[in-house]
């Protein structure tokens, strides 16, 4: 009997001491298992946060991107392209769901890339910058040089053509003492009762400018009615882009020098009293003018 109770009570030790093994190694199961819920929810706390600043990393380098400006269709093809990777890469992450920090050193090294080779666009951007700066400086000064040649080019036209103007009005023919009245048949001055012939007096002044030889004067002359007093039907000559009617013409041998000319108009019986205008012409000039008066 006693026997049997001894071999109970070893057994019910036995027992106590298997539960309470069990028991133990239960508890440091569950120690465990806490830890590594624990460590899990650290890690997850810890992959999501840099998931949202690897997301921040892709917004500010598209933002980046988007400010980088170029003329340069192809570079502006390759940032383009670039984009393109960064909104891929972007729509990946939403969907990433994995918890092993291995995903997120691969996007890690991608965005790196990605920043890379941003950074080797500024560079070639700021140079494209600098270089289209440094040109149109260029283009600016020569647009200054070309404006400065034009106006110089302009002043000198504009000197050409006065200098030419002057040049012309210094040798165009100058009269002076012109004046127009009757004479008889004794070239003696008379009234228009007795007018036997106009006779206009002037001089050619000296002029050494002027060219020499041979000179055509034609006279004007235009009664108080308007009607121009005419030597013949087929009196005309060319005055600038007009086509004149004359009343006498007389050619001269000019030679620079101060000279002395009369020309005459006889009078055909269509004077009249009043006031007349006369003219001279000469080398497509008007040379000279005056006014006189018949009673």
């Amino acid at each position: 009997m006693e026997e049997k109770q001894l071999i109970k009570s070893k057994k019910d030790k036995t027992l106590l001491i298997v539960i309470g093994v069990l028991s133990a190694i239960l508890i440091v199961l569950f120690v465990f298992f806490m830890i590594e819920k624990k460590e899990n929810r650290e890690n997850m706390v810890a992959i999501t946060a840099e998931k949202e600043e690897l997301q921040q990393e892709l917004t500010d380098l598209s933002h980046h991107y988007d400010n980088l400006k170029t003329d340069n269709d192809t570079l502006n093809n390759k940032l383009a392209h670039e984009q393109e990777k960064i909104a891929s890469l972007m729509e990946k992450m939403k969907e990433f769901r994995n918890n092993s920090y291995a995903e997120i050193n691969r996007y890690k090294k991608e965005i790196g890339t990605l920043k890379t080779v941003l950074r080797s666009y500024v560079v070639q951007i700021d140079s494209l910058n600098q270089l289209n700066r440094k040109l149109v400086a260029e283009n600016t000064e020569v647009k200054k040089q070309m404006d400065w040649v034009r106006d110089r080019n302009k002043t000198l036209e504009q000197k050409t053509e006065q200098l030419a103007e002057t040049l012309e009005k210094a040798s165009t023919l100058s009269v002076e003492n012109f004046k127009v009245y009757c004479v008889n048949k004794n070239d003696k001055e008379t009234n228009l009762r007795r007018c036997f012939q106009l006779k206009a007096d002037f001089s050619l002044a000296r002029n050494i400018t002027a060219k020499r030889g041979p000179r055509m004067i034609y006279l004007r002359i235009t009664r108080p009615d308007g009607q121009v007093l005419a030597a013949s039907s087929k009196s005309f000559f060319k005055y600038q882009n007009a086509t004149l009617t004359y009343s006498a013409r007389r050619e001269i041998e000019y030679e620079g020098e101060k000279l002395e000319i009369a020309i005459f108009w006889p009078n055909d019986g269509s004077l009249e009293k009043g006031e007349y205008i006369a003219d001279l012409f000469s080398d497509n000039q008007q040379i000279g003018t005056t006014k006189f008066i018949l009673k």
